[in-house]
């Protein structure tokens, strides 16, 4: 499963690469729900919350049981002027950072992926379903 895992993980920023390259730079602005973030703001997200991913895993590898770090993601879209950002430059960041998420995963052994920390909003998890809901979260910004 963590081979299935890995690959999906890794296969996320090509599929939103590959978007990219066909979606109207014209609605890169657009607000699909004034709830969401826009498609420019969803890449920008991706290429900084995957900082976020290896931190809480990190912690929870060194430090089991550990609260991980508290985010706010509309906080960190203001914070970080994701709507200024330039998107095919995000979809690198992203796709650099997840590369570097999943060397550090794959160097992890069984035990390691049992490991857990605590979520602001899930409690105790460990990092092998933290990255189940990773892929999730991929998908839902998809």
């Amino acid at each position: 499963m963590r081979d299935d895992l890995l690959s999906a993980l890794g296969s996320s920023p090509r599929i939103f690469e590959r978007l990219l390259r066909v979606f109207p730079k014209t609605r890169l602005d657009e607000r699909a729900d004034p709830d969401r973030f826009t498609p420019r703001e969803v890449i920008a997200h991706l290429a900084d919350w995957e900082q976020v991913i290896l931190d809480r895993v990190r912690i929870a590898n060194m430090r089991p049981g550990s609260p991980g770090t508290v985010e706010d993601p509309g906080k960190r879209a203001l914070d970080h002027h994701y709507r200024d950002k330039d998107v095919f430059h995000e979809a690198e960041v992203f796709e650099s950072r997840r590369r570097t998420t999943i060397e550090y995963l794959s160097a992890l052994n069984a035990v390691d992926w049992k490991k857990t920390f605590v979520h602001q909003n899930h409690g105790e998890i460990s990092i092998e379903t933290y990255m189940v809901n990773i892929v999730e979260h991929d998908m839902y910004h998809l």
